[in-house]
């Protein structure tokens, strides 16, 4: 299980959102290589339990539930972004 890192400091801050990306990225990517079918899901705004942990983790060492919500959203829609670039490459 990967580590998730905290806020660099408490309450908002410029690029917050992209620190909370960053902290979820390890583990986000580690759930989506096993069960991919929640990425899309997830970039539609619907957490499976897996993802939904990962969101409480989050939480657990200082971001908000929403922003951990948001990012793994954020996380999931720039992954399927990357694979639909990916395969129009391949073609």
């Amino acid at each position: 299980m990967n580590p998730l890192t905290k806020p660099q400091r408490e309450g908002k801050y410029r690029d917050r959102d992209i620190d909370c990306q960053e902290a979820l990225e390890k583990a986000f990517m580690e759930i989506a290589g096993v069960q991919s079918n929640t990425v899309v899901a997830a970039a539609g705004g619907t957490m499976s339990p897996a993802l939904a942990a990962l969101a409480k983790r989050a939480e657990a060492v200082g971001w908000s539930l929403e922003e951990a919500e948001v990012a793994i959203s954020e996380l999931a829609q720039n992954l399927l972004d990357e694979d639909a670039a990916n395969a129009a490459e391949d073609e």
